[in-house]
Protein backbone atom coordinates (compact mmCIF):
# COMPACT_ATOMS: atom_id res chain seq x y z
CA UNK A 1 0.00 0.00 0.00
CA UNK A 2 1.03 3.43 -0.88
CA UNK A 3 -0.04 6.91 0.46
CA UNK A 4 0.72 10.59 -0.85
CA UNK A 5 -0.46 13.94 -0.44
CA UNK A 6 -3.33 14.91 -2.56
CA UNK A 7 -2.49 16.16 -5.56
CA UNK A 8 -4.46 19.31 -5.65
CA UNK A 9 -2.00 20.55 -2.64
CA UNK A 10 0.91 20.10 -4.91
CA UNK A 11 -1.21 21.68 -7.66
CA UNK A 12 -1.74 24.51 -5.33
CA UNK A 13 1.18 25.33 -4.24
CA UNK A 14 2.62 25.27 -7.99
CA UNK A 15 -0.58 27.36 -9.27
CA UNK A 16 0.73 29.91 -6.19
CA UNK A 17 4.19 30.39 -7.48
CA UNK A 18 2.52 30.06 -11.30
CA UNK A 19 0.86 33.59 -9.98
CA UNK A 20 4.35 34.89 -8.77
CA UNK A 21 5.30 34.65 -12.06
CA UNK A 22 2.57 36.10 -13.79
CA UNK A 23 2.61 39.43 -11.24
CA UNK A 24 6.11 40.14 -12.57
CA UNK A 25 5.05 39.49 -16.10
CA UNK A 26 2.06 41.51 -16.28
CA UNK A 27 4.25 44.77 -15.57
CA UNK A 28 5.94 45.20 -12.20
CA UNK A 29 9.50 45.73 -11.72
CA UNK A 30 10.99 45.34 -8.51
CA UNK A 31 14.10 46.80 -7.11
CA UNK A 32 17.39 44.73 -6.45
CA UNK A 33 15.72 44.46 -2.56
CA UNK A 34 12.37 43.29 -3.85
CA UNK A 35 13.92 40.74 -5.76
CA UNK A 36 15.80 39.85 -2.39
CA UNK A 37 12.31 39.52 -0.81
CA UNK A 38 10.91 37.41 -3.74
CA UNK A 39 13.34 34.98 -5.35
CA UNK A 40 13.83 33.38 -1.95
CA UNK A 41 9.90 32.91 -1.40
CA UNK A 42 9.36 32.02 -5.28
CA UNK A 43 12.01 29.60 -4.56
CA UNK A 44 10.31 27.58 -1.16
CA UNK A 45 7.13 27.63 -2.90
CA UNK A 46 8.55 25.50 -5.53
CA UNK A 47 10.67 23.24 -3.83
CA UNK A 48 7.68 22.71 -1.39
CA UNK A 49 5.47 22.04 -4.25
CA UNK A 50 8.04 19.60 -5.88
CA UNK A 51 8.35 17.77 -2.55
CA UNK A 52 4.68 17.59 -1.62
CA UNK A 53 4.38 16.18 -5.53
CA UNK A 54 6.90 13.48 -5.14
CA UNK A 55 6.69 12.21 -1.64
CA UNK A 56 5.27 8.97 -0.90
CA UNK A 57 4.91 6.34 1.89
CA UNK A 58 4.83 2.35 0.79
CA UNK A 59 4.51 -0.71 2.81
CA UNK A 60 5.63 -3.74 1.45
CA UNK A 61 5.91 -7.11 3.18
CA UNK A 62 8.14 -6.58 5.31
CA UNK A 63 9.47 -2.66 5.13
CA UNK A 64 8.18 0.83 5.18
CA UNK A 65 9.73 3.24 2.02
CA UNK A 66 9.69 6.43 2.38
CA UNK A 67 10.17 7.97 -1.44
CA UNK A 68 10.25 11.61 -2.55
CA UNK A 69 13.95 13.84 -2.50
CA UNK A 70 15.67 11.40 -0.12
CA UNK A 71 14.75 8.18 0.16
CA UNK A 72 14.77 6.03 3.22
CA UNK A 73 13.38 2.27 4.45
CA UNK A 74 12.46 0.41 7.43
CA UNK A 75 11.97 -2.75 8.85
CA UNK A 76 8.23 -3.44 9.79
CA UNK A 77 9.63 -5.86 12.39
CA UNK A 78 11.88 -3.45 14.19
CA UNK A 79 8.63 -1.22 14.94
CA UNK A 80 8.03 -0.54 18.64
CA UNK A 81 5.03 1.64 18.71
CA UNK A 82 2.69 3.05 16.44
CA UNK A 83 1.01 6.37 18.01
CA UNK A 84 -1.06 9.02 16.38
CA UNK A 85 -1.17 12.48 18.19
CA UNK A 86 -2.98 15.81 17.49
CA UNK A 87 -0.35 18.12 16.60
CA UNK A 88 -1.41 21.97 15.63
CA UNK A 89 -1.63 20.95 12.16
CA UNK A 90 -4.04 17.93 12.35
CA UNK A 91 -2.94 14.64 13.15
CA UNK A 92 0.39 13.09 13.24
CA UNK A 93 1.56 9.35 13.47
CA UNK A 94 4.85 8.80 14.77
CA UNK A 95 6.38 5.30 14.29
CA UNK A 96 8.59 4.15 17.35
CA UNK A 97 11.31 1.97 16.08
CA UNK A 98 13.25 -0.76 18.33
CA UNK A 99 16.65 1.34 18.17
CA UNK A 100 14.32 4.26 19.45
CA UNK A 101 14.87 6.26 15.81
CA UNK A 102 11.26 8.09 15.03
CA UNK A 103 9.01 8.37 11.42
CA UNK A 104 6.26 10.65 11.69
CA UNK A 105 3.47 11.21 8.43
CA UNK A 106 1.12 13.70 8.72
CA UNK A 107 -2.42 12.61 9.04
CA UNK A 108 -3.61 14.85 5.43
CA UNK A 109 -2.19 12.07 3.64
CA UNK A 110 -4.35 9.72 1.50
CA UNK A 111 -5.38 6.53 2.97
CA UNK A 112 -4.13 7.80 6.42
CA UNK A 113 -6.40 5.73 8.30
CA UNK A 114 -5.69 2.88 6.37
CA UNK A 115 -2.05 3.03 6.17
CA UNK A 116 -1.53 3.04 10.14
CA UNK A 117 -4.37 0.38 10.54
CA UNK A 118 -2.31 -1.96 8.27
CA UNK A 119 0.80 -0.66 9.67
CA UNK A 120 -0.29 -1.88 13.54
CA UNK A 121 -1.58 -5.01 11.99
CA UNK A 122 1.36 -6.27 9.94
CA UNK A 123 4.15 -5.13 13.08
CA UNK A 124 1.56 -6.97 15.45
CA UNK A 125 0.58 -4.26 17.31
CA UNK A 126 -2.50 -3.88 19.37
CA UNK A 127 -5.34 -0.70 18.30
CA UNK A 128 -5.56 1.69 20.75
CA UNK A 129 -8.32 1.83 23.15
CA UNK A 130 -11.06 4.28 21.80
CA UNK A 131 -11.32 7.22 24.32
CA UNK A 132 -14.34 7.30 26.58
Amino acid sequence: MTIRYPKWLAYSKFAIALAMLIALYVGTTPKWWGWLLFLPLFLAIVYEGARTFSYSLSLDEDRIVVGGFKRAEYRITDIAAVDVWLAKGGRMAVVTFADREKLSFPGNLVDFEKFVDLLRTKAGLPSPVPES
